[in-house]
């Protein structure tokens, strides 16, 4: 049989590890992004499984233990600073970059190809080809769609999926750690720290510097805070200055300053002094409107969705890079043990589908406390089942525990 080429719709981390674990099963594979420039730029706190960690070393991906910031409890703090409750969980908090860079640095340049935007695709028994907006097309055997939450592929197939917003949204933020007092560093320490405002959740830990620096005074403190937002708020929170409304993802420079001014007074009135220094401190907040998407289907003959193309879990799971590693691994190794592309695509999606409903059913659950239902307003309960437990490895600590 000859070599098999696949097309990889989508150039962030998804795209990256599915190119990586097909080039690796034996593939000829090319990237297609639609942007251009650098991506290591986007993204924030990022959690870290032990599925994801085994990926990465598997593929010879520069994941240092620098890379990650490792903590030793979860523990629910009060407005005073006092610790109401604790559970003892090793766990390793790093930053988007920290993943991107190694897996880019792995891809050739000639198979990474920025500015094409996909228009559409096409196919037949044998073939798919994907169409572009310059008027290029490109043929392979394969295309793997990771284009996504507003994935192209899967609104060409399934135009009447689309994400459904949570009515809560996720400001976000890094704070260096130069710039934060002494009293609030030890009061954050090794643990990942939660805050329960009125109808209100954040989470606060230590993740590695510029970079992956965990030299003390040279790492950088994030932070997510989930606040409601109804739907007209929702509309106001992404349109900037200028009256244009950005959807539900607005540039950070483009988030008015009312806004932010608003979050960080807030941050004052409810929260510990050290997390609210932290927010305070913070030179670029981010914001998101939380929302979760799940598809009944995955694979289109020739066509495979994964990544957020496929599923998106709310961040409570802090699942997401780790679920787009494990698609693309499960792909690669279905196509590797097959000659016959539509029949390992079949098998893929049957694994992969039952992985992305549990995910995005725990991640709801999760997030039910956000919206009032009482069945889920015990914080300690919610603390100890925080994360993707059960459906992922919890992260083996010691290789980060000494940095």
């Amino acid at each position: 049989m000859g070599e098999r080429r696949a097309l990889v719709i989508g150039g962030s981390v998804g795209g990256l590890l599915a190119h990586a674990l097909l080039r690796r099963a034996g593939w000829n594979a090319t990237i297609y992004e639609r942007t251009a420039g650098d991506l290591a730029g986007r993204g924030a706190g990022l959690g870290i499984s032990q599925d994801l960690v085994d990926i990465l070393r598997s593929l010879g991906a520069r994941f240092e233990p620098s890379a990650g910031s490792a903590h030793d409890a979860y523990v629910w703090m009060d407005r005073d600073e006092r610790i109401v409750f604790a559970h003892r969980r090793p766990t390793v908090g790093s930053t988007w970059p920290r993943v991107y860079q190694p897996l880019r640095e792995l891809v050739p340049p000639q198979q990474y190809r920025q500015g094409a935007n996909l228009l559409r695709v096409t196919q037949d028994a044998e073939s798919v080809t994907a169409h572009f907006a310059d008027g290029t097309q490109e043929k392979a055997d394969l295309l793997v769609a990771a284009d996504g939450v507003f994935s192209t592929v899967r609104q060409q197939y399934l135009p009447e999926v689309m994400p459904s917003f949570a009515s809560y949204v996720a400001w976000r933020g890094l704070a260096e750690e130069s710039e934060m007092s002494a009293a609030a560093l030890e009061a954050i320490g090794h643990q990942v720290v939660y805050c329960f405002p009125n109808r209100e959740m954040l989470l606060a830990m230590t993740v590695p510097g510029a970079g992956d620096d965990m030299r003390p005074g040279h790492r950088r403190i994030y932070f997510i805070w989930y606040r409601p937002a109804t739907k007209d708020e929702l509309l106001d929170l992404f349109t900037d200055t200028s009256g244009k409304h950005h959807g539900v993802s607005i540039p950070p420079p483009l988030i008015r300053k009312e806004f932010t001014d608003a979050l960080r007074s807030h941050a004052n009135d409810v929260l510990p002094p050290c997390i609210a220094e932290a927010v305070n401190k913070t030179p670029q907040i981010l914001l998101q409107a939380v929302s979760d998407l799940q598809t009944p289907q995955m694979v289109f003959g020739r066509v495979a969705l994964m990544g957020d193309a496929a599923f998106i879990a709310r961040p409570h799971t802090a699942a997401g890079v780790s679920k787009a590693a494990l698609d693309a691994q499960c792909l690669a190794q279905e196509l590797e043990s097959d000659d016959d592309v539509v029949a390992a695509l079949s098998r893929y999606e049957k694994a992969r589908l039952d992985f992305g409903r549990k995910l995005c059913a725990h991640s709801r659950y999760l997030g039910a406390y956000l919206e009032g239902l009482e069945s889920t307003r015990d914080p300690a309960r919610l603390i100890r089942e925080y994360g993707a437990q059960m459906l992922l490895r919890d992260v083996e600590v010691s290789d980060f525990a000494a940095h």
